[in-house]
């Protein structure tokens, strides 16, 4: 199966390893990457990605929503942020590989390509580079809960609507060994669904 590092880091391990605690038969082959694998090229049997708009030749379900908003390091001394303000302030970027997606469009649309001084190609690697105090970030809310010194500056931001899926290949949702996996994986998501969906701290 094939992820992103910041799932992994934050969320799939424990589930990845209670997969392999129930199903020591199945052999577990996780491919982590920021650039999609073709599912229909069979590059992997399944995803699970961070996206609001997954593709239309897979099949698979919704685990959760994944909300954004805007955060920045307590050295910052920012506890509140004006829309007004916001090209005041230092901010941090996802790279170009990331441009297309939603966080990356609303940045350069509220703030400006200019008031960008850092750009990363992971948000694993945004979150601690705003966690650092180096400038303001657009983040994952249940991922910038991990980080005490993080302050949000927002609410949950609706332009940004992302989602958590698990996908498939149409003609692989019947194999015993992916169908297992994606119902212990939807089980144990569903599980953490008020977590990661969750703004504040638990």
């Amino acid at each position: 199966m094939t992820t992103n590092d910041t799932l992994v880091v934050h969320l799939l391990t424990p589930i990845f390893a209670s997969f392999r605690k129930a199903y020591p038969e199945i052999t577990l082959d996780v491919v982590v990457g920021n650039q999609s694998l073709n599912l229909s090229k069979r590059d992997a049997d399944v995803a699970i990605r961070a996206t609001a708009d997954p593709p239309e030749t897979l099949v698979g379900r919704r685990l959760s929503a994944i909300p954004w908003a805007i955060y920045a390091a307590e050295s910052m001394k920012i506890t509140e942020l004006d829309p007004v303000d916001y090209r005041s302030h230092a901010w941090i970027g996802l790279g170009d590989n990331l441009s297309s997606l939603k966080p990356s469009r609303w940045l350069v649309q509220h703030v400006g390509e200019d008031r960008i001084g850092w750009r990363i190609n992971t948000v694993l690697g945004l979150a601690e580079a705003v966690a650092e105090g180096a400038g303001i970030g657009l983040l994952p809310c249940f991922i910038a809960r991990t980080f005490p010194n993080l302050v949000p500056l927002s609410g949950p931001i609706a332009e940004i609507p992302g989602s958590l899926w698990i996908l498939t290949h149409p003609d692989l949702r019947s194999t015993a060994r992916v169908r297992v996996f994606m119902d212990h994986v939807g089980s144990e998501i569903a599980k953490r669904r008020a977590q990661i969906e969750g703004v504040e701290r638990g």
